[in-house]
């Protein structure tokens, strides 16, 4: 029986927006302009990948997907923060994602920094929220370290530093740190709410780092098919590598991340399916 994917996709979806647009300050909070820029910069679309990487790892694991819904609106809320960030003039100065205004061509950029800061604050109360509290400090510390200065904070610093004048060292630290090191968190958050035994968190852990690697591959090879509207350097596999060498690059990262879901306890047919997802959209 094939595994319905969209549907999938389209209820976990639901299930995270839902459970997001209860972590957020209402509309009109005081300071209003700062709930209505979070709201904005979280809930103004996204395919909400990473928290449903987080809910198929519980799964995965042998767990309960309600224990995951606070890490998984956590890595999400990170995310947003780090997307908000991204976007600020003094980094990737773009005004536009996904068809709306960026936080700080809507709100400025005093608040943009402010609503990444409050956002990253969010998702670690959001995250100490979990129904298991045994597990909370693991929790805690696995976001920290994937958010921090060793984690997409260093590959961030490394992508502005030397998107001018790449080698495959920067490309593989950038990759690991800047993407890798959030999907591997969001596959290990969810697995430990779920219960995973060191040896199942192990496997998964392989799974979240190789399919980190393959979708940002993936979008360096969709970026290349789309117009570039200026002269900015961009940090990019495609600098050091054919298209035939990342498209086998990204093939190889993805049955990496496939192989290591075997004998698991729990449905890893969700995940699985995820990695032939994206690896489809370049093939």
């Amino acid at each position: 029986m094939t595994f319905d994917l969209k549907n999938y996709l389209a209820e976990r979806k639901t299930l995270v927006e839902t459970e997001l647009f209860a972590c957020l300050p209402a509309e009109g909070t005081r300071p209003a302009e700062l709930a209505s820029a979070m709201r904005h910069a979280v809930l103004s679309g996204g395919k909400r990948l990473r928290p449903i990487l987080c809910l198929g790892a519980a799964e995965a694991a042998g767990g309960k997907l309600e224990h995951a819904l606070p890490a998984a609106c956590a890595i999400e809320l990170l995310h947003t923060y780090t997307l908000v960030h991204d976007d600020l003039p003094c980094m990737d100065n773009d005004t536009l994602r996904r068809g709306q205004p960026t936080v700080w061509a809507k709100y400025g950029e005093a608040m943009a920094v402010l609503v990444g800061d409050a956002l990253q604050t969010l998702a670690f109360e959001t995250l100490a929220r979990t129904p298991c509290p045994s597990v909370t400090p693991r929790l805690v510390i696995e976001l920290a370290k994937a958010a921090g200065g060793a984690g997409v904070i260093a590959g961030q610093v490394e992508d502005i530093q030397f998107a001018g004048s790449p080698t495959r060292d920067i490309i593989d630290y950038v990759f690991q740190h800047k993407t890798a090191d959030l999907f591997r968190a969001a596959i290990r958050l969810g697995a430990i709410a779920g219960g995973a035994s060191d040896h199942n968190l192990q496997h998964l852990s392989v799974y979240g780092n190789n399919l980190g690697i393959a979708f940002q591959i993936i979008d360096d090879l969709l970026d290349a098919k789309q117009a570039c509207s200026d002269d900015k350097p961009e940090l990019t596999c495609l600098a050091i590598m054919s298209k035939e060498e990342a498209h086998a690059y990204a093939k190889e990262t993805t049955a990496a991340a496939i192989a290591s879901l075997k004998n698991l306890p729990g449905n890893t047919a969700p995940l699985t399916a995820l990695a032939h997802e994206l690896l489809s959209r370049v093939f």
